[in-house]
């Protein structure tokens, strides 16, 4: 299960924090509320403080929202090699 709260939001900016796993089942769910937010031309930090698993389909979320420009926060160590390899050992 994946939790998506939104932690804050000013003018320009809003802050999501994630919690649980990140995997095929809700990546698409993550990646629509993130799209919701940059069609509004938010900036959009995520809390990726939470997210204890990533699987393929949720890494290539991650990366996407990365090259639009979406900034990652607080990942843990692993969530961090993951994004880093694209999920290959």
């Amino acid at each position: 299960m994946l939790k998506i709260t939104k932690m804050e939001e000013n003018g320009t900016t809003v802050v999501l924090k994630l919690e649980g796993k990140v995997t095929e089942q809700w990546a698409a769910l993550l990646d629509g509320e993130c799209q919701a937010f940059l069609r509004n031309h938010k900036t959009l930090l995520l809390d990726c403080e939470g997210v204890n698993f990533l699987d393929a389909r949720g890494v290539d979320v991650l990366k996407k929202l990365r090259l639009n420009k979406v900034t990652i926060i607080g990942a843990p160590g692993i969530v961090t090699e993951l994004l880093r390899t694209g999920g290959q050992s």
